[in-house]
């Protein structure tokens, strides 16, 4: 039984001691950091071949449309309107009555003004056919048509007051009163617009006046339509009162679809380039030497410091350090430094 446990003590110690010589005689596997293997392969990045491409930038402004010609027509004395004579959105004719107040205005002597001028004129008339006959003095005429004309200078007065005319053609785009109402004086009361046309005066600051043109283009959406204009004013002092300077734009509105009032977004082209290099904002870095991005040559990254032109939203113009077939990288930059060896991901 002794002899059976010695054999069985023997052959554990054998195999343990075999097992132990075999661990410690196998080769570790050989491990590499990221950093050598970047050495090896290089650092993976994406790149883009540099081309021509068109540049546009918009100014973008929210503004109020209307009509090319348009005014608001007020009372000129208080009173009870007894008449209104066209409804919103109706064409009107210059010196068309649009509004009527009261005639019997205490405050106006609609009447008085209008007899006298009646009668006025009646022997303004007669005057003039007794001149014309040779039975009446030069110097009588004279008197009576002197009268007569101040009284009609009173009396179309007094009616302006009371008739309120629409002051050029165009339509009626708004309407403040209703018959019956009573309106103190100066009180708006109706809006002529002519809305062939449509314009907008857009402020703009003391940096940005100096990039507008006349002739520029300009686009605005309404309704889901596009409506494509110009720059037809632009002012050559600051306004004291706004601290800014006035673009004024235009748009053909044949339809009328643009309603007289509306703001509205307004985009204006002030600098366009058919044949430009441009890049994203995000690809652009800086350090004390000025703006760089990288390029790939011979399977290497260069450093490449450029020089901005004009920019809009998420682009930039690249007026210099770029050329047409450049292989810019666009993933993997942060990872970069000049000459570093790169692999590049298709």
């Amino acid at each position: 039984m002794k002899s059976i446990f010695k054999i069985l003590v023997l052959v554990f110690s054998i195999t343990t001691t075999a097992f132990l010589a075999f661990s410690c005689g196998e080769d570790k596997p050989e491990t590499k950091s990221l950093d050598e293997l970047r050495k090896e392969e290089g650092i993976p990045v994406k790149v883009e071949e540099v081309k021509y491409q068109p540049f546009t930038k918009y100014l973008t402004f929210f503004s109020k449309l209307t009509g090319i010609k348009e005014a608001t027509k007020g009372s000129i004395v208080g009173g009870k309107i007894e008449k209104i004579n066209a409804s919103v959105g109706d064409y009107v004719r210059q010196n068309q009555v649009i509004v009527e107040f009261d005639i019997y205005n205490p405050g106006v002597q609609y009447e008085q003004a209008k007899s006298a001028y009646e009668n006025l004129k009646k022997n303004y008339e007669r005057m003039k056919a007794l001149l014309a006959a040779g039975e009446t003095s030069q110097a009588n005429f004279d008197a009576v048509e002197t009268q007569y004309l101040v009284a009609k200078r009173n009396y179309e007065s007094v009616r302006q007051m009371l008739f309120i005319e629409a002051p050029f053609d165009g339509i009626l785009v708004d309407m403040k009163v209703n018959p019956g109402d009573n309106v103190k004086g100066d009180v708006p009361l109706f809006t002529v617009s002519q809305t062939n046309k449509m314009r907008s005066k857009i402020w703009v600051s003391e940096k940005e006046i100096s990039q507008f043109k006349k002739g520029m283009k300009a686009v605005t959406e309404y309704n889901g339509q596009q409506f494509t204009g110009k720059v037809v004013e632009i002012s050559l002092a600051m306004d004291p009162a706004m601290q800014a300077f006035f673009v004024e734009v235009e748009f053909d509105n044949p339809k009328g679809i643009i309603k007289s009032g509306v703001t509205n977004e307004i985009r204006i082209l002030t600098y366009e380039n058919p044949n430009a290099i441009i890049i994203q904002r995000n690809l652009v870095s800086k350090d004390e030497n000025g703006n760089y991005v990288f390029v790939v040559q011979n399977n290497k990254a260069v450093k490449r410091y450029i020089t901005n032109g004009n920019e809009s939203g998420l682009y930039y113009e690249v007026s210099g350090g770029l050329q047409v077939g450049d292989m810019l990288v666009i993933k993997g930059a942060s990872q970069l430094e000049d000459g570093s060896k790169v692999n590049v991901l298709q």
